[in-house]
């Protein structure tokens, strides 16, 4: 079975496609997901959590990683949740169920937000490229990895 994993954020095909490049050179493109759940705006990139309001989704994309172990224990040192770091982490690593636009149903892993969000700004398209253009570029500092 392929290990598969669904990214929301700045790993997307973005407009800019800062991020991109590593996925692209590490997994297949499969097909544009939605995980139910709520997406919200931490500084400038955004944190999924899987409590979401009636009806709430996030707009993603599932990938088929060519190299999983590898792949995930990177982007598990980008996302600052490997055991390199100290706990609390923000994010965590987990299976979730997520649907395809033919409503086929699959399990991807994902990097789900772990702080509180009451304070934070709900993106409720749940599609974070519609924010990329005004802030990825622009604004942030961007860790590259390999």
């Amino acid at each position: 079975m392929p290990e598969l994993l669904f990214v929301y954020g700045t790993l997307r095909k973005a407009r800019d496609g800062s991020l991109h490049p590593f996925l692209r050179r590490q997994a297949e493109f499969m097909a544009y997901a939605q995980l139910p759940g709520g997406l919200y705006l931490i500084d400038t990139y955004p944190g999924a959590v899987l409590r979401p309001a009636a009806g709430q989704v996030i707009h993603g994309e599932l990938y088929r990683l060519l190299h999983p172990r590898r792949t995930l224990a990177q982007l598990d040192d980008y996302e600052e949740c490997s055991a390199s770091f100290p706990e609390p982490r923000e994010y965590r690593r987990e299976r979730v169920g997520l649907t395809l636009a033919d409503n086929s149903r699959h399990q991807a892993w994902a990097y789900i937000y772990q702080y509180a969000t009451d304070k934070l700004c709900p993106l409720d398209s749940g599609d974070f490229s519609t924010f990329l253009p005004d802030t990825h570029v622009k604004r942030r500092s961007v860790r590259r990895i390999e």
